[in-house]
């Protein structure tokens, strides 16, 4: 109870006394009654936890080894607990659609599942995202928390210099490779852009799904395909596993908008034989750490606190390989979750169907 409705409260009490009072009908037990009843609500008004779960459950998508990833989760688990000062249970769904269901019925409190997924559990689940997933490249032997590193990623197309290609109109009646029908930064953000840029690829070009981010450019470097889409930090991997040679941005960093003429003067200086750079899809939100928005606003709090809290862990970022962060400010956003609206833009224009992504997922 707030100090408005606490005053208005003892307000009311007061008025009622003293109505009794001049009817002679009031009695000692009435007011001792009513008396209690302005404690005892006054005590849940001062209770920070008040509302709060007994236990905080948390989803991820279980993919093909649902126990190596709760695994994986097991340090994040145990730090949870230890902020939160309660029991953490880590739920995992067959798919994305399987998690957005159980927050949708109460089993689960909160989640961390892709983006697009994110969206879906804003309209069927009515989440809301308090924290925004940031990993340490996938190269990075040592994680150590970054400020540098954005909440956000980039796909590129690309294909092998020399091939011909040297612009996304030199794709046409020619095979292109995509990862995988619900991947953002593997088919939807590029099909995207390539849409954006005047190119219907499903009947301009000869589209195929390669089924992995790696299998998508190593069919384009051992010359079984002209170009594709991935995202840039697949790209690094592959360099650093010595599996492709690529030509990447002069200033060695990803994530990072770039202009045509800069995307155009990479290109042109990258040798015969090497990934080339075609162009760059516009950011892609990072997963969302989206939780139930009916449960109290103090817990909500404490579970953001501690998410944004996790980068002053090194232990915890160095074996969990992520940290949170909430861009929208930085961003001049209004909310954490209109960060996500290019997504819902991309589903617009593709004309998705969420739930059959989330299914897939």
């Amino acid at each position: 109870m707030n100090l408005r409705w606490r005053h208005l409260a003892l307000a009311a009490i007061g008025a009622t006394a003293l109505a009794a009072s001049a009817c002679g009908s009031n009695t000692a037990k009435d007011d001792a009654a009513a008396a209690k009843n302005v404690s005892a609500q006054s005590t849940t008004a001062a209770d920070p936890k008040a509302g709060w779960p007994k236990k905080f459950v948390v989803g991820y998508f279980g993919g093909d080894d649902a126990e190596s990833v709760l695994k994986k989760q097991g340090p994040f688990k145990k730090y949870l607990e230890e902020k939160l000062g309660m029991p953490v249970e880590l739920f995992t769904g067959t798919s994305y659609g399987a998690v957005i269901e159980a927050m949708r019925a109460d089993r689960v409190d909160a989640m961390l599942v892709g983006p697009f997924a994110y969206v879906l559990a804003v309209q069927e689940a009515n989440a809301e995202a308090i924290a925004t997933l940031i990993s340490c490249p996938a190269s990075a032997k040592d994680c150590k928390y970054d400020d540098k590193i954005v909440p956000y990623y980039q796909s590129v197309v690309f294909t092998k210099k020399g091939s011909g290609i040297t612009k996304l109109e030199d794709f046409k009646g020619k095979g292109f490779n995509f990862v995988d029908p619900a991947s953002a930064s593997g088919h939807l953000a590029p099909k995207t852009l390539l849409i954006k840029r005047g190119f219907d690829p499903d009947k301009e070009f000869k589209t195929v799904f390669a089924g992995s981010h790696p299998t998508a450019v190593l069919s384009v470097w051992n010359g079984k395909a002209p170009g594709g889409a991935t995202n840039e930090g697949n790209l690094l991997t592959l360099i650093a596993g010595k599996q492709i040679e690529a030509c990447m941005w002069a200033d060695g960093e990803i994530s990072k908008p770039r202009t045509a003429e800069e995307i155009k003067k990479t290109f042109d200086a990258c040798p015969d034989g090497k990934i080339a750079i075609v162009d760059v899809t516009d950011p892609i939100p990072n997963t969302a750490f989206g939780i139930r928005q009916k449960l109290p606003v103090t817990f909500k709090k404490a579970v953001q606190d501690a998410l944004l809290s996790v980068k002053d862990n090194p232990e915890l970022v160095s074996s969990a390989r992520y940290w949170y962060a909430d861009p929208h400010e930085k961003l001049n956003l209004k909310t954490l979750d209109a960060f996500y609206n290019p997504l819902r833009d991309i589903a617009k224009l593709l004309k998705l169907d969420l739930k059959e992504l989330a299914e897939k997922g």
